[in-house]
């Protein structure tokens, strides 16, 4: 019987529809190609200082009015989360993931969206993805080690080694794309304090390999 400190899931959450919120930031007001490129490499699990992240963030369009935020979201491509989120994670390791707090604002500028958020900054790689033992997952490009999850993912399509039990709570993995992994622990906390229901999880698949 697997204990369940032997689970380790993946979340799709980067690929759902309906995840990226209208809002533009300062940092990509200040410099729109730094802003782009740190966005991109933090999904790839690079760690980055705070100045990197957004402190102020605006609703994009005059005509939307933006209501209390999830407890995950893209904003601009800057992945946020709510305190209740945050408050969480800050209970596991994340060795060098970062939580960064930012304010929303409507498109007024002066006006806060209701609730407290961070931005979430994944700092943190493993490599236990076993691609072998993932018949499932897809590969976009075919002369590259690159993967992505089924479009349809279920329980046990991504297979991972038991070096994925080991270290922080909270990764990405380097030749898994839009997608990033939580240990057993963290996913049982986060559904106590059920901030779950948008991260779409799947458990993996923990292999031996020689």
């Amino acid at each position: 019987m697997t204990k369940s400190k032997d689970i380790v899931w993946v979340s799709h959450a980067m690929m759902a529809a309906g995840m990226t919120k209208s809002f533009i930031h300062d940092v990509y007001l200040e410099n729109a190609e730094r802003a782009i490129d740190t966005a991109r490499r933090n999904q790839e699990g690079v760690p980055f200082p705070a100045d990197r992240f957004p402190k102020e963030m605006f609703g994009k369009y005059p005509d939307k009015k933006h209501k209390k935020q999830p407890d995950i979201f893209n904003a601009g491509g800057f992945w946020t989360v709510s305190s209740v989120f945050a408050d969480v994670l800050g209970q596991f390791n994340l060795g060098q993931t970062s939580l960064y707090p930012t304010k929303l604002f409507q498109f007024d500028r002066v006006t806060l969206v209701e609730g407290e958020y961070f931005c979430l900054n994944f700092g943190e790689t493993k490599d236990a993805f076993e691609s072998a033992h993932s018949p499932n997952a897809r590969k976009p490009y075919p002369t590259q080690d690159i993967w992505r999850l089924p479009l349809d993912v279920k329980h046990d399509d991504i297979a991972v080694n038991e070096t994925a039990l080991e270290g922080v709570d909270l990764w990405i993995e380097p030749r898994v794309t839009r997608a990033f992994f939580l240990s057993s622990g963290l996913v049982e906390a986060l559904r106590e304090a059920k901030v779950t229901r948008r991260l779409g999880l799947s458990r993996c698949r923990v292999v031996s390999v020689g």
